[in-house]
């Protein structure tokens, strides 16, 4: 398990709040669950010191990683992060597609990569997993073997055991129960807000 810095992570925690991306209110999950915050990891991309401490993350957790592996966005919240992290770190980028076009290559994943080449998967972040199992089958049906996963912040239902327990290696930067804490430490919550996204993250 590679270890980020807690300074990384209190930067990300900061900019996020600072840009409102972490949002707080009533919000429906795509599995239909009523959540009390919101993290739109989706405008990241709009904000380049929020990005740059993102990509930030994300190197670190890449440091033993052979530097030769691709690295690949899961689309399309992944696709910006994956990016700006691979120009960061000089590391090599892969592009899985949403869309498969009926034309041209008919390529799901776009770069120069050979069958067997290794890949990081990277997304922002997780809840269920579902989604991150078909980022797999994706990739390895491309002919690439995944390295591993790496996500900025999980949510703490479930996800990263049901990647774990289909046999793959992920890792997140950080849960978020550590990053409420981030921004109780800093007055940036009240004890209301702090105390009511705990209990939800513990019962759901």
């Amino acid at each position: 398990m590679t270890t980020v810095s807690d300074t990384s992570l209190k930067n990300v925690a900061r900019e996020l709040h600072a840009h409102s991306l972490i949002k707080f209110g009533e919000f429906t999950l795509k599995s239909g669950i009523v959540s009390p915050f919101y993290i739109d990891l989706r405008q990241v991309q709009s904000y380049p010191s929020t990005l740059k401490a993102v990509a930030q993350v994300y190197g670190e957790m890449l440091a033993t990683t052979d530097p030769e592996v691709f690295l690949a966005g899961v689309p399309e919240a992944g696709t910006p992060l994956a990016t700006a992290t691979g120009y960061a770190f000089e590391r090599p980028l892969l592009q899985p597609r949403k869309v498969v076009k009926d034309h041209g290559t008919k390529s799901s994943v776009e770069g120069a990569f050979a069958p067997g080449d290794r890949v990081v998967l990277l997304d922002d972040l997780i809840t269920k997993g579902d989604s991150k199992l078909e980022a797999i089958q994706q990739v390895t049906d491309a002919g690439l073997t995944v390295e591993k996963f790496i996500i900025l912040i999980d949510r703490e239902q479930g996800g990263i055991e049901t990647i774990r327990q289909a046999g793959h290696q992920i890792e997140s930067a950080m849960i978020i129960t550590k990053l409420l804490d981030f921004l109780r430490e800093d007055e940036l919550l009240s004890a209301e807000q702090y105390d009511t996204m705990l209990d939800f993250v513990r019962n759901n």
